[in-house]
């Protein structure tokens, strides 16, 4: 019965460390070659944890088998630090003689709260962001989902009143509205990239040119239903009928990201030399968008951030249980660096503010 139960258990071992390992896969196989291993990466840290635990087991039991998902987990350790950090900080010495740039990017979810059929801008959560902005005292704001006013309040007049007096906007009419950008810097030039979802700015920076990409790539349009269908596999009841309605969602989002990535990567090549890619990429650090985007840029939380930085909070992450659902980056080229990465936990939004400062890399 022993060896029974044994040869079971190293089978289920097996296929989870397979699954682990296609989970990093999104980033080498294209979605629109195979399209698993970008849904197996949404599922990265449950099956590092897995992993994790049949080493346990297997040691618990004096077999030399932990060495199976011991040897799968170090050769894709290389992921962790994607979604677990230690050592960075959040503060800096505004006394260091540095040239900083402190960026803040925020899905600001129209300042509905995380609520996820409210439809209305409140003006107390408009407040909060205002106080927030003085707290902080970034230089530039990037903005995904953001609304000039609420039901009284006059979002854009009191920014600018706070010295953001250089906007820019994805749309053409420059409507502030949306994705949009404030900024302390002047703004020389605006570039929308395929839409008014994507756009940069490039601002004088001291002497320097600084290009900020403000991007809020496609979303998967999850209603309820598709919350009620998390929550249930959650607990194991599976409606199939709604199941194949959530999958082919995550599915055509994930192509699309692949397409957006294909629209972006030129921009991004061509790019002059200091660039800083900031919003909701709706896209995990597993995903094929992610790992693209790592080939050229680097990612301020591995260099600065600590502990878990889940930056979605809505209804899905409460009830689906997500792990550390970081989809709101901050990127940057290798000639700067950050310094001091900051997530700010509030309820003005289904998303977290991330507040990154970042200085000219002079080795």
């Amino acid at each position: 019965m022993k060896k029974i139960f044994k040869s079971i258990l190293l089978i289920l071992n097996a296929v989870v460390l397979l699954l682990m390992l296609g989970s990093t896969m999104a980033g080498i196989v294209s979605p629109s070659k195979f399209i698993g291993f970008s849904l197996l990466s949404y599922g990265y840290l449950y099956l590092l944890l897995l992993n994790v635990i049949f080493v346990i087991v297997w040691l618990l039991l004096s077999s030399k088998w932990f060495l199976l998902s011991l040897a799968g987990i170090l050769l894709k350790m290389s992921f962790i630090p994607l979604y677990f950090q230690v050592g960075g900080t959040d503060k800096i010495d505004d006394n260091q003689d540095m040239q900083m740039i402190k960026v803040l990017t925020f899905n600001a979810h129209h300042f509905r709260g995380v609520d996820f059929d409210k439809m209305e801008s409140n003006d107390s959560n408009i407040l909060e962001f205002l106080q927030m902005v003085d707290d902080e005292k970034p230089d530039v704001l990037a903005m995904q989902e953001y609304v000039g006013r609420g039901k009284e309040l006059k979002l854009t007049e009191q920014l600018v009143e706070k010295g953001y007096t250089y906007k820019a906007s994805g749309y053409e009419n420059g409507s502030m509205n949306g994705e949009v950008i404030f900024s302390k810097l002047p703004v020389l030039d605006v570039v929308r990239i395929g839409g008014n979802s994507k756009f940069y700015a490039d601002l004088l920076w001291n002497e320097d040119t600084v290009r900020l990409f403000c991007l809020h790539l496609d979303s998967y349009g999850l209603d309820q239903s598709d919350q009620k269908q998390m929550h249930d596999i959650k607990h194991g009841n599976v409606d199939s009928t709604t199941g194949r309605s959530t999958y082919r969602k995550f599915r055509e989002t994930i192509i699309k990201h692949e397409a957006e990535w294909n629209l972006l990567v030129d921009y991004f090549e061509n790019s002059r030399k200091l660039a800083i890619v900031a919003g909701d990429f709706n896209d995990t650090p597993a995903s094929y968008l992610y790992q693209k985007c790592s080939t050229l840029f680097a990612d301020s939380y591995c260099e600065a951030g600590q502990g878990f930085s889940t930056t979605y909070h809505g209804v899905f992450t409460r009830n689906a249980t997500f792990p550390a659902f970081r989809i709101d980056m901050v990127l940057h080229t290798n000639d700067m660096k950050a310094m001091a990465y900051r997530r700010i936990k509030s309820q003005i939004s289904d998303h977290y503010p991330i507040v990154v400062t970042l200085v000219k890399n002079e080795k």
